[in-house]
């Protein structure tokens, strides 16, 4: 193949394609980002406990040190002095990750610019795009796959500010599980950005969603609960992760999937903005060092707990709730969180190993599905 037109072909410039874009601008690899929307919108959030800096630190729209977690124990508050509770905007996660695009010589973003066939060309790649070819030394398609997750974190919310204050700024509701709406494990959560003002949702963890329907009518009666007077609803965001050991990964065709098609989101939680920056900065150290890119997160122990915990959700919904209040009750101040966010640190999974009941994990792991 002749000289490449880039080193680096992006497809798609959402939150994994962005990340990775901005840790590369500035840097010698020229990059070109391939996305199909013709602009941003601040559509979700996305948050998370602070383990490593990032570029999108001046992103963060609030911090909590305190949450909680409500089911059979009645309410189990946690607390931390050294992590805190985050969220990012979508908003100014997109504007920052287009500035540092704009500002870099060796990048670029194609908004409105649709990848179709993709192929191997030489010792690279060729994109076929709605606005011609692109040839590139590398591919990262960070683009959604199409195949459905055998189980899932299914959610919607709404942010809204009220008459009333009826939040507590400080503490953030981080599941507060309800009776079942679907076939796993649902619960409340909630961002509290003032006494009037936050984002309230319902989730469920389970193998299909119960439906847009049974969300709305959840949802109405959530907030209606709250006893909060008027309600002006700021903006709505819904969505779904995949929580599977194994989701994603490289294709048959040998391309380098990353984001949720290349299992950033953690398959025991859902939580997926702290790994999405961890895959971006291996990425990219490989490529400076030109390796070939190594996407994937996760140990065989990590999948293996992962995959036992799972196991136990999909067979007992019905003993999800006591079992993630176990995990919030039991275990020692911050080493729950830390494994939460991608800790392999021996002492944070023996935390939470001993903060669950054994039997049934025993049971999951001798006889997996």
């Amino acid at each position: 193949m002749s000289r490449p037109d880039v080193d680096v072909a992006i497809l798609g410039g959402g939150c994994a394609g962005l990340s990775l874009a901005a840790r590369l601008a500035g840097g010698s690899l020229s990059f070109t980002v391939i996305e199909p929307r013709g602009g941003y919108e601040d559509d979700r959030t996305w948050s998370f406990w602070r383990m490593a800096s990032d570029p999108f630190q001046d992103c963060v729209r609030r911090r909590w040190s305190c949450w909680t977690i409500a089911g059979p124990r009645g309410i189990t508050r946690r607390s931390s002095d050294h992590l805190s509770y985050q969220t990012v905007s979508a908003g100014a996660f997109y504007q920052r990750a287009g500035d540092m695009i704009d500002e870099s010589r060796n990048g670029s973003l194609r908004l409105s610019c649709a990848a179709g066939d993709v192929m191997r060309h030489g010792n690279g790649w060729r994109v076929e795009t709605d606005a011609g070819s692109l040839d590139a030394a590398t591919l990262i398609d960070t683009r959604p796959t199409t195949r459905q997750p055998s189980y899932g974190q299914f959610f919607l919310g709404r942010e809204i500010r009220t008459d009333r204050a009826v939040f507590d700024p400080e503490t953030v509701p981080l599941m507060h599980f309800r009776p079942a709406r679907s076939m796993g494990v649902d619960f409340v959560y909630i961002l509290p950005f003032a006494a009037d003002h936050a984002l309230v949702e319902v989730t469920s963890f389970a193998p299909v969603s119960p439906g847009i329907e049974v969300f709305e009518t959840w949802l109405d009666g959530e907030i209606d609960a709250l006893e909060a007077g008027a309600v002006e609803i700021v903006k709505t965001e819904k969505g779904a992760l995949p929580m599977e050991v194994g989701y994603g990964g490289s294709t048959a065709d040998g391309r380098i999937r990353m984001g949720l098609s290349g299992g950033a989101a953690r398959p025991s939680t859902g939580y997926a903005f702290a790994r999405i920056q961890q895959q971006a900065d291996r990425i990219v150290a490989d490529l400076r060092a030109g390796e070939p890119p190594r996407p994937a997160l996760d140990s065989a122990m990590t999948r293996f707990m992962d995959r036992v915990f799972l196991q136990v959700l999909r067979r007992h919904p019905e003993r999800g709730a006591a079992l993630f209040q176990s995990l919030f009750h039991r275990a020692p101040a911050d080493r729950l969180e830390r494994f939460l966010s991608g800790s392999t640190a021996a002492t944070d999974r023996l935390a939470v190993m001993t903060a669950l009941p054994p039997l049934p994990f025993m049971r999951a792991a001798l006889l997996p599905a």
